[in-house]
Order: structure tokens, then C-alpha cells, then sequence
């Protein structure tokens, strides 16, 4: 499938690249909490802090994430708008910024959280400044990332969040997510984070920028669950704003029970990602501290990927996919974490599979069900593959490539997960 094109001008490039670096002083929104940067972890190391406590008997808990890599694009002297949708509600919430793939520090002028009204608008009365230890501004260095301090007003599950952050100056090595499948608005040169009119917005993207993460004050029984995929998970197939990621339809599932369940669902999918080696974004044992178990109040994870090293790859057996599962398990035991194992879905039909290839995710999904090294199996390649032929997806479920999933098989997916092993 073709890559997403960043949409702004080339006029817009050039105003960006002639507008000075300028932070803005303003009167703190509320009251000023210790800022915590979190440097880049690698495998061995887990980033420096989370957020600190919400009051009474309340914690912090991810609604919403994106796994993050270097984009190929710049942009500065204008406002980003980015729309996310929260998984997950609760009494505040909290932003997080990240710098992690950056080439050098990056100034946020103004940041602002409200809700979607239509497009690039922010509904009226709902967009509240975000700050810093109090200030409005921050500088975050190359190679890290900052919590906000908490913004006031509810966030509700399955509301569209608007994130709207300011960038004085051109940023060149810009840390986000590539494949968004969701409209992000900039603007021509100028800060427009606190206005709710769509009037300065004319540009858009397909691309998350800098926001990787949002977490919300929810009581302290409640938690997350993290999925580290790649295109699979990442919504390859959907339509623009559509918001039919398997993941979505896990939460619409999650929240439309007879008994609803209060879980925040973590989509850490990245298109093209392998489980052994970097490609695109770093590999998903490297980036699996920091996309996954860092994310705040997470106490399951879902590991849905591998295709991509077996279908590109050039190995010999399921064996070293299978060492990187172990050690993705043994990190998430550490922190006392419950992880699910999804087999592998299939792919004949599509340009690389061979029969040497189908054999090796034979194996890998043999060892995922009948290991024993996983909490519990998650059997997608059992949900979505033709009776008729095993080797294939069956036809309903196919986008078309044989490889990605069409609607219905997103949502069979998640039809697939059982609840109560969440």
C-alpha cells in the first residue's frame, strides 16, 4: 500500500524555514507539577519516570498512543491539530511529547487539549492550555520526551481528542507516526493552538506529530492494555478518520458488554515493523520497553507481530522469532505483566510468501499455542483463514493483497480476543 503524503506546501516549507525561534511567557493554567523527561531507553533500560500520582485514590492510565519512529518531513512556524481518540475516560488528563528520534531540541510555544468538533475545529469552551511545570512553553532536548502537567475536565471513552501544539520554529528529524489513517490540520505560519475556528488550518496530513502518548486520572483498579503489532495492527486498509483499527473494535467491544469493562486499549502498531530487526522504526524488542511497558497503568500486553520478519526475512526456522518472543516475555513478567500471543496470520497469495516461509509461521504459531510461554493465546490465524485452505484468508476477511485485513477482518480480530483474559 502506498505511503501517506504530507500534504503541506512547498510556500508553507519556505515560510516555516525563515521564522525565528520564540517561546511564549504566560501566567500558568494550573498548579505547576515536577516535569519529567524521559530519556530514549534502549532493551535494557525503561525510561526515567512516569507521571506523578494523581490525587486521592486515583492513577495514571493511557487512553490513547501511537509507537513513534523518524518521520521523513519537517515542519515548523505553524500549528499542528492532530485527532486522537480516547480509549478511555477519566477525571483529567495528561500529554506527552516526544523528541526521542529529533536531531536537536524542539521549542512547544503552546499546546492546547479539547474536543473535536467537526474537522479542524475544536468544540466550543473545551480547549484548555496545556503546561509544563506551570509554564506554557517547553523545550524538549534530542533523545527525550515530557509528561504535561495534568489539564483539567473529563474525557470520556471514545471521545475525539484535539491536540493542538505550536512549533516557532522549522524542525527538521521530526519524532511521530507515519501511517496515522487519521487527518492532522496545520497551519499557515502563526500560533493557532488556542483558537477554536478551523479558519487558520489549511493544510493537512496524514501523520501524528510529536504526541505519542495521552493518559488520564481513572480510579486504581482500572488498567490498560498494550499491543505491539506492525501494518496488521497499525490499520492498513481503513479509510482516513475512520477509526477501525482491530484495536478500535476491541474497545467498542470492551465498552459495549453487557458489563462494561473499563480498559484502556493501546494501539503500539507500527506498518512495516519487524520483531528482529530495525526497518522501519526500531524492532520490536528494542522499542518494546518504551511503546509498550512504560505506557502508564498497563498491565497486559498483546504481541501481534512477526509476519514481517518471516514474509521479508531470509531464515532458516521459527527458531530466532521465537527467542525474541521469550525475551519480550520475560521483560513484561518482570514488571508483572500478563502477555497474550497472537498467532500469525495468513499470507498466500501475497508477493513473498514461499512454502519455506509458510513452514516457519507453522512453527511459530505451533509454539505460540502449544509453548506454554505466553499467559494466554490470542488464535487470529485460526479467526480469519479459509477452512478450504489454511494457507490463504479467507476471502471476506482479505483487503485484497492477501496479507492485510479488509473490515470485517479487523473486526474479526477482535472478535477473537477473549475478554476475560484481558
Amino acid at each position: 500500500m502506498a505511503r501517506p503524503v504530507h500534504r503541506l506546501s512547498v510556500v508553507a516549507l519556505a515560510l516555516a524555514t525563515s521564522v525565528i525561534a520564540t517561546v511564549a511567557v504566560a501566567a500558568p493554567f494550573s498548579a505547576a507539577e515536577a516535569r519529567r523527561l524521559d530519556g530514549p531507553p534502549s532493551p535494557s533500560t525503561s525510561p526515567k519516570a512516569t507521571p506523578g500520582a494523581p490525587p486521592g485514590d486515583e492513577h495514571l492510565v493511557g487512553t490513547w498512543s501511537a509507537a513513534t519512529t523518524r518521520v521523513a518531513t519537517a515542519v515548523g512556524g505553524q500549528t499542528v491539530r492532530m485527532v486522537v481518540r480516547a480509549s478511555l475516560g477519566g477525571s483529567q488528563a495528561r500529554v506527552h511529547l516526544s523528541n526521542v528520534f529529533g536531531l536537536a531540541p524542539v521549542t512547544f510555544a503552546d499546546v492546547h487539549l479539547g474536543l473535536q468538533g467537526s474537522g479542524a475545529q475544536v468544540r466550543a469552551g473545551t480547549n484548555r492550555p496545556v503546561t509544563f511545570d506551570g509554564a506554557t512553553s517547553v523545550t524538549v532536548p534530542a533523545g527525550q520526551s515530557v509528561w504535561s502537567d495534568m489539564v483539567p475536565g473529563k474525557v470520556a471513552g471514545g471521545q475525539d481528542l484535539v491536540v493542538s501544539v505550536h512549533l516557532p520554529a522549522y524542525v527538521h528529524g521530526v519524532t511521530g507516526h507515519d501511517r496515522a489513517y487519521a487527518t492532522t490540520y496545520m497551519s499557515g505560519p502563526g500560533d493557532h493552538a488556542a483558537e477554536e475556528s478551523a479558519k487558520g488550518y489549511t493544510y493537512t496530513s496524514n501523520q501524528w506529530f510529536f504526541v505519542d502518548r495521552i493518559a488520564v486520572s481513572a480510579a486504581s483498579a482500572i488498567g490498560s492494555v498494550a499491543v505491539l503489532g506492525d501494518s496488521l495492527t497499525d490499520g492498513t486498509g481503513q479509510a482516513n478518520d475512520a477509526n477501525r483499527r482491530w484495536t478500535d473494535y476491541l474497545h467498542r467491544r470492551l465498552s459495549g458488554a453487557r458489563k462494561p469493562a473499563k480498559l484502556g486499549v493501546l494501539n503500539a502498531g507500527m506498518a512495516g515493523n519487524r520483531i528482529l530487526r530495525p526497518t522501519v522504526g526500531p524492532s520490536g524488542v528494542a522499542r518494546f520497553e518504551r511503546d509498550v511497558l512504560s505506557q502508564p497503568g498497563v498491565r497486559t500486553v498483546v504481541v501481534y507481530e512477526g509476519i514481517n520478519d518471516i514474509s521479508r526475512g531470509s531464515y532458516g526456522s521459527a527458531t530466532p522469532l521465537i527467542d525474541g518472543y521469550k525475551k519480550m516475555i520475560k521483560a513484561a513478567h518482570a514488571k508483572d505483566l500478563r502477555v497474550i500471543g497472537a498467532t500469525l496470520t495468513p499470507f498466500h497469495g501475497f508477493g513473498s510468501w514461499t512454502a519455506k516461509r509458510e513452514r516457519i509461521r507453522q512453527q511459530v504459531n505451533r509454539w505460540i499455542r502449544t509453548g506454554g510461554a505466553f499467559d494466554a493465546v490470542a488464535d487470529f490465524d485460526k479467526a480469519v483463514r479459509d477452512p478450504r485452505s489454511p494457507r490463504r484468508l479467507a476471502r471476506v476477511y482479505d483487503a485484497g493483497d492477501h496479507l492485510h485485513m479488509s473490515d470485517a477482518g479487523r473486526r474479526r480480530l477482535a472478535d477473537a480476543v477473549v475478554l476475560r483474559e484481558l
